[in-house]
């Protein structure tokens, strides 16, 4: 539904400029050009996509997007993966593949400055081409932010289409098109207008660098400071209310990753459910249906105006569970909480894995492979 939604709002979106360039082209039918609106406006296009991007390229610099891999990740079957599982896990594995990708898409900073907004269109169409095929092919769930980026550096990039043209496919002189800024008979507006720029770009480049920065940090001490925690835990008792369910029940827990990008519970049945790990609360909350939590979180924010506790209303409504886990050793994780309605009580043993025990996190970079790897 929500999905839905979204795509009527592109569509509404669409027939609104329809529209209203129809009605503004007859209304202001006698003007000659408008060099100085179509100079704004491609300032703005430029903008947006060279700070968007800035930051696309920010979370692969810092592994934000595609995260490194995980227990989770590296413990899952080829054939129960997601196609955009499968996708996260492929861009993961490979940090100096996601600098390569960060690099393109900084790219995108020459569409600040005329001169060069050529050049950067250019490769930011290759790179919103590439990320197009990814998301579309690979079913992840940004479709249309890419393509709606992809046709504003189309629009960037048409008053060039035919000069281009004779540059790749003639023999022919050209020279490109360099859009003209509007010069302002007084100095002070001509300065103003430099410092807004100035402003503008350094405010957002600094600010994305520090999010990122921070971010990056909190997560990095977060794994050191918990590290006790983290592991693949296989569950030896599994008590509701009173009742120890056996090993074939499929609503009884089978397995549990805590810490890395994915958090997540396996069920006997080999489906799955949604982990939030707190290690300062010792806290676990447990939800079955990712949809279901949004849709839910959206009319709770809506309800309330954005101000309440989420968690502790989502716990109530049961979208939520609660539990709350201690070491008992180092080896054994207890957990005892609700599941719905039931009182639940846990019994985990920490497995003896790590990240480098896997024979893809053990293969390093060869010059030259004289057999070939399948497997």
């Amino acid at each position: 539904m929500i999905a839905l939604i979204f795509y009527l709002l592109y569509f509404l979106m669409i027939a609104a400029a329809t529209l209203g360039a129809i009605l503004w082209s007859l209304w202001d039918r006698k003007r000659q050009n408008y060099d100085t609106l179509y100079y704004w406006l491609s300032v703005i296009v430029r903008y947006y996509l060279a700070i968007n991007l800035f930051a696309f390229a920010l979370e692969k610099f810092f592994k934000v997007q595609f995260n490194d891999l995980g227990l989770y990740a590296l413990s899952e079957t080829f054939g129960d993966m997601s196609p955009m599982g499968m996708a996260y896990a492929f861009f993961g594995y490979s940090n100096g593949y996601n600098y390569f990708m960060g690099i393109v898409e900084c790219a995108a900073l020459l569409l600040l400055f005329r001169r060069t907004m050529t050049f950067g269109a250019l490769v930011t169409l290759g790179a919103l081409a590439n990320i197009m095929a990814i998301n579309y092919n690979y079913d992840l769930h940004a479709k249309m932010y890419p393509t709606v980026m992809f046709v504003m550096t189309l629009f960037l990039l048409l008053p060039q289409v035919k000069k281009l043209a004779q540059f790749f496919f003639t023999s022919q002189t050209t020279s490109l098109l360099v859009i003209k800024a509007p010069i302002y008979k007084k100095r002070w507006m001509n300065v103003t207008k430099t410092l807004f720029k100035v402003s503008v770009i350094g405010f957002h480049l600094i600010f994305l660098l520090m999010a990122y920065w921070d971010d990056y940090f909190y997560e990095k001490n977060s794994a050191e400071s918990n590290s006790r925690f983290y592991g693949m835990y296989d569950v030896q008792s599994y008590v509701v209310n009173t009742d120890t369910l056996s090993l074939e029940n499929p609503g009884r827990w089978n397995q549990f990753v805590i810490g890395g990008n994915l958090e997540r519970v396996r069920l006997k049945n080999d489906s799955i459910l949604y982990m939030n790990v707190s290690f300062e609360k010792k806290q676990i909350l447990v939800y079955r249906n990712k949809l279901e939590l949004q849709i839910n979180k959206n009319e709770i924010n809506e309800a309330y105006d954005y101000k309440v506790n989420m968690d502790s209303i989502l716990v109530e409504r049961q979208i939520k569970s609660k539990l709350y886990f201690e070491l008992s050793d180092s080896t054994t994780l207890q957990l005892k909480g609700k599941i719905k309605s039931d009182s639940v009580f846990i019994t985990a043993q920490k497995r003896p894995l790590k990240i480098k025990d896997f024979r893809l996190m053990k293969r390093d970079f060869h010059w030259i492979t004289e057999v070939p790897y399948f497997y």
